[in-house]
């Protein structure tokens, strides 16, 4: 019987050996041990020879067995985990047989629980079977019993591992559909702004997020990409993503995680559409990354779509958002005004102009509030100009303005027109309150550039007037508020009193911290010798004279400066140059060129102000105790910056009630 019982079992060995080298082949790649078709079996027998018997016949099967002899062993072993099946022997002294089946059913409820038992054990086993046993083995044991008991537990697991998978599949497809649901509210977006926006907005739907932003390009093929959008404590990232940080980027891998730190790519043709940074508060598990792809994937194809839209919509005339041209339609015109500039020896202004004072508050206006202001700033700027005068609406906030047959002071003239619309405007408060955004700081940077004095061709007089245009907004006359302080106030801010600047022996200075801050590339203070203003005057006028460009001059405070510049005034040559002296005693003016102006302020201090089309030149002065060597010497503010200048002197004709004569 032993024998037969032993072929019997070396031909299901054999079978079983030939499937167990199968599925060890499928499974080369080394992977777990707890795959169904392997198990992991603790025996726990009462009989050694029981345990080996039962550990010979499994392993020779293909699985992994480890015997224990005593329940302590055992319970050691199953703490480890790790564990499959459980072949425990209910002959086990003291009825620890029974009681370790109980223990593996409370806590080890994922173990298949099998017994060995006699027929004098019936009554536990019973007891065995109602608490869960899988299958009950009678001693004596045989192989086939073993095998057939083990076979039932494997495919057991196999069936449960299956229903467990099918459940897995069907929780992935809910997400996944509950991710494309999601993805639905931005593939249909034709705005790549609000595609951005959106697709933000569904990053933080799919995982719980302590910080998220979204950069884009501010136009195609930039180096540094700008946050557009942010979610939770976005605001707290990066304003912008400079080149560095964009050639970090693995354009193979669209969810890219470094530390704490998700990163999102959305790839084009030929370099990233935008990138979302995401903080994530847990771990990205496989279904988040999973979701996140398939957002960068629909992401992707919504923003390239939505730039195609964009490319279309800008070779057409008009801006789609606006009521501005597009980039195409100005670049021809502005070639044709370059040819005809040129043929005819005139002059045209092109300005920049761009909003400035939204960094900090982008993430809070939403894009229909964004699309408001661009249209706001359309119409004050349509209603400053003239109807020959081109406007273009070129990326995001950004315009570009065409004044055809105007020189500089036509164009600050024109400037001044557009700041003054926008700053009047009632919808734009009534948007701002809205939206429930302060935006007090916000302003409309302004860059001039003028041909062919800046440059011959449209590239360099664009790049020079978006250089002025960031001057501006950095310059003296906006860092130091002077726009909205009276001109007098404006002049003592830049000149000071006594206590401002204490003068040396040497004849050197020093000054305090507001003086100090007053200074920039193009304007600085100085100690000036009275007798070189006269010389200063008449160079000024001169100089404008020889070019045969118009300008205007103010001077007060000197009579050999007042003196210099009429002079120059009566020459027949002069051009078109118009200078005054501001005479502040009061009497009445014995000359054509001077102006009574009864404000002792303009013959306690010195003032130049000029501004023609070459640029402007500003010297504020006043007396300052000096030492005795250093003669008559005034202490000097002297600045050749156009904004401070144009300021100054429009300041200075509101304040005398003066006519204009720039170009108005």
């Amino acid at each position: 019987m032993c024998w037969t019982t032993r072929r019997t079992d070396e031909r299901t060995d054999e079978r079983s050996d030939e499937h167990a080298d199968e599925r060890t082949d499928e499974r080369s790649d080394g992977g777990p041990m707890n795959d169904p078709l392997r198990l992991r079996i603790l025996v726990v027998a009462a009989d050694a020879r029981d345990g080996r018997f039962a550990a010979r016949v499994l392993e020779e099967r293909g699985d992994a067995v480890e015997i224990a002899l005593r329940v302590p062993d055992a319970l050691e072993r199953l703490a480890r985990g790790d564990v499959d099946v459980a072949l425990v022997s209910l002959s086990l002294p003291r009825g620890d047989g029974l009681a370790l089946v109980h223990h593996l059913r409370a806590l080890h409820p994922l173990v298949d629980v099998l017994v060995v038992t006699t027929p004098q054990d019936l009554e536990e086993a019973s007891h065995a079977m109602a608490l869960g046993v899988t299958q009950t083995v009678m001693r004596p044991l045989t192989g086939d019993a073993l095998l057939v008991a083990i076979d039932r537990a494997r495919e057991r697991r196999m069936l449960v591992a299956q229903r467990n998978a099918l459940g897995e599949q069907a929780r992935r497809g809910k997400a996944r559909t509950a991710t494309y649901a999601r993805c639905a509210a931005f593939v249909a977006e034709t705005d790549h702004r609000i595609v951005a926006e959106r697709i933000l907005r569904t990053c933080a739907e799919e995982l719980e997020l302590a910080a998220g932003a979204i950069y884009v390009p501010p136009y195609p093929g930039a180096n540094s990409y700008l946050r557009t959008a942010t979610v939770a404590d976005g605001a707290d990232l990066p304003e912008s993503l400079d080149e560095e940080a964009l050639a970090a980027f693995d354009p193979t891998e669209p969810v890219q995680e470094d530390e704490a730190v998700l990163r999102l790519l959305f790839l084009g043709e030929q370099d990233v559409n935008a990138c979302a940074v995401l903080v994530p508060l847990a771990p990205l598990d496989e279904g988040a990354r999973e979701a996140l792809g398939i957002v960068a994937s629909l992401g992707t194809a919504a923003l390239m779509a939505a730039r195609k839209v964009d490319a279309i919509a800008r070779t057409g005339l008009k801006d789609p958002d606006t009521s501005a041209y597009t980039f195409a339609y100005f670049g021809d015109v502005a070639g044709r005004e370059i040819d005809r500039a040129a043929r005819h020896g005139r002059r045209f202004a092109l300005i920049t102009l761009g909003l400035t004072g939204l960094e900090a508050h982008a993430h809070r206006l939403p894009p229909d509030a964004r699309l408001g202001l661009r249209r706001l700033v359309t119409d004050a700027v349509l209603a400053a100009v003239r109807d020959s005068d081109v406007l273009a609406r070129v990326e995001e906030d950004e315009f570009y303005l065409l004044l055809p047959e105007t020189g500089l002071l036509g164009a600050l003239a024109a400037r001044r027109r557009i700041r003054a619309r926008f700053a009047a405007l009632p919808e734009l408060d009534a948007l701002l309150a809205e939206v429930g955004v302060d935006l007090s700081s916000l302003d409309l940077a302004c860059g001039i550039a003028v041909y062919p004095v800046d440059g011959s061709d449209l590239g360099r007089l664009l790049r020079t007037s978006r250089r002025r245009a960031d001057q501006s907004s950095r310059g003296v006359w906006r860092r130091l508020g002077l726009a909205e302080m009276p001109f007098w106030d404006a002049l003592d801010r830049l000149v000071g009193d006594d206590r401002g600047v204490v003068v040396h022996g040497d004849g050197g200075f020093t000054l305090d911290a507001a003086l100090e801050a007053a200074h920039a590339d193009d304007a600085q203070h100085a100690l000036l010798p009275r007798e070189l203003l006269p010389r200063i005057g008449q160079a000024l006028v001169e100089d404008a004279a020889s070019h045969r460009v118009p300008g205007v001059v103010y001077v007060a405070g000197d009579e050999g400066l007042a003196g210099a510049l009429l002079g120059v005034l009566d020459r027949p040559d002069l051009g078109p140059v118009r200078g005054w002296v501001l005479d502040g005693s009061g009497r009445p003016a014995d000359e054509p060129r001077r102006l009574a102006v009864s404000d002792p302020r303009l013959t306690e201090r010195v003032l130049l102000l000029g501004l023609t089309e070459l640029g402007g030149y500003l010297l504020a002065a006043r007396r300052v105790e000096t030492p005795a060597r250093l003669g008559d010497a005034l202490f000097a503010y002297h600045a050749s910056n156009v904004d401070l200048v144009d300021g100054l002197v429009t300041a200075l004709q509101r304040t005398y009630h003066l006519q204009p004569e720039l170009g108005e």
